[in-house]
């Protein structure tokens, strides 16, 4: 997910210096002032911040304890920032829980015989519809106005049923804007927010959020985090709540607070994760880079040993969002595998305590970093074009190591062709694919 990709209207007077990506997360948007930057390295060194490169962009991340002290010091030294509580007012004036009401059923005549739905206002979910033939035309009936789902091999089309003159038609959409449409025809809802028995965390199920606009489903997934060890639930700071509550009110879905608690993350048990149950494709991206920094892999049933020149670390890998290390014992987290910033640091840890090569880390992961997820192709993409300009090579070796050049570039034709939105830069991409198909 590209975190600021609904911002446009935040920033129509231009971008501000800092923006809160996701919850206590901070990333630099637009240059500081020598003198700004000075304070700010001042500010953080005050409340023991450690500002570090995520996709090659300066960020900190902080507890909420200290974004208070941090947002109140930041206009003291002349420095903008755009928070998730900013973008949320911005979004207030663009949405109103409006409710449209829909026309009665006719009959649509459909293009293919492939797997239809129709949108349900009322369970925000989708009712499947049949179809059949008359005077050699697939016919079905749904309500005018409504949204259509197709499901095809290809993937899913959406359509609005309008009228044209008198007959009733069907109108191919984007799945975002079907989402929108969606959001004010459907009905008023409501759902449950649970918190643990230690009162720090708000809880909402995923199924409770499904067929909502893109621009509230990125503010959910921006305050909001995931836990392997609750994978269909969105966890938040309970502080957040009526932050939540304003945002899901915009397209008229209630939050209220439930009696019912649930246990506690620090309760639930951590589970060591044998060598041959971590992800083949992220677990062989930490074999690489180590031969790469001059390291000896040594695989082991339940933990991997490596060695250097200052000695030997045994790794193992736990089902938990925390790395910890103790002594020559490093514990990974399998969730670690999976975002390129926390796998940096726990490379750059061996690096240091094995004195292994100092080979930068950034340009290891992304020539190594396969694209299985979204987030990975964007994370792929970003290096690349990043690199371009002062190493064209790298630029090419990102995207051509491994199995990627060929998602890269389906991506890149489905830019093109207006298929999906994106806020990277991809005429630099275009280049990048050039240089490579012409070499």
């Amino acid at each position: 997910m590209e975190p600021l990709e609904f911002c446009d209207m935040c920033f129509h007077r231009g971008k501000t210096n800092l923006s809160e990506t996701y919850k206590n997360t901070f990333t630099k948007t637009s240059p500081l002032h020598f003198s700004q930057q000075t304070k700010l390295d001042r500010l953080l060194n005050k409340l023991e911040i450690t500002p570090r490169l995520v996709d090659r962009h300066w960020t900190c991340v902080m507890d909420s304890q200290k974004r208070k002290e941090f947002l109140d010091s930041l206009c003291g030294i002349g420095a903008s920032v755009h928070t998730i509580d900013d973008h949320v007012k911005t979004l207030t004036k663009l949405y109103t829980p409006e409710t449209r009401t829909l026309g009665s059923a006719i009959q649509v005549e459909l293009p293919s015989l492939d797997s239809w739905a129709e949108f349900n206002p009322a369970s925000r979910n989708w009712n499947d519809i049949q179809v059949s033939k008359k005077n050699g035309k697939l016919i079905a009936k749904a309500r005018l106005g409504n949204i259509l789902k197709c499901s095809t091999l290809e993937g899913v089309i959406y359509f609005r049923i309008n009228l044209d003159d008198t007959m009733p038609v069907l109108v191919s959409l984007e799945k975002r804007a079907a989402l929108n449409i969606m959001s004010t025809i459907s009905q008023s809802i409501e759902i449950k927010w649970k918190t643990d028995s230690t009162g720090e965390h708000g809880f909402i199920e995923n199924k409770q959020l499904a067929n909502i606009p893109d621009e509230i489903f990125n503010i959910m997934h921006r305050l909001g985090k995931t836990d392997k060890r609750m994978p269909e639930t969105l966890i938040f700071e309970v502080d957040d709540y009526e932050l939540v509550k304003v945002t899901l009110g915009l397209i008229k879905i209630n939050l209220v607070e439930s009696s019912e608690t649930v246990g506690a993350l620090s309760d639930k048990a951590t589970e060591n994760v044998l060598i041959k149950d971590v992800e083949k494709e992220r677990l062989q991206v930490l074999l690489y880079v180590i031969k790469e920094l001059g390291g000896t892999v040594d695989d082991k049933k339940d933990h991997l040993i490596i060695a250097g020149k200052h000695g030997m670390v045994n790794l193992t890998f736990v089902d938990s969002d925390k790395s910890t290390q103790d002594g020559t014992a490093i514990t990974i987290s399998i969730s670690a595998l999976e975002e390129p910033s926390r796998f940096v640091q726990i490379l750059s840890m061996i690096k240091k305590r094995l004195g292994l090569f100092d080979i930068p880390l950034e340009n290891l992961t992304s020539q190594h970093w396969p694209i299985i997820t979204d987030s990975d192709l964007q994370y792929v993409v970003q290096s690349a074009i990043s690199w371009y300009t002062s190493n064209p090579v790298l630029a090419s070796n990102i995207i051509t190591e491994g199995n990627k050049l060929g998602k890269v570039k389906e991506w890149h034709s489905k830019i093109k062709e207006g298929k999906i939105r994106s806020n990277l830069d991809t005429i630099t991409l275009g280049k990048i694919i050039k240089q490579i198909e012409s070499s």
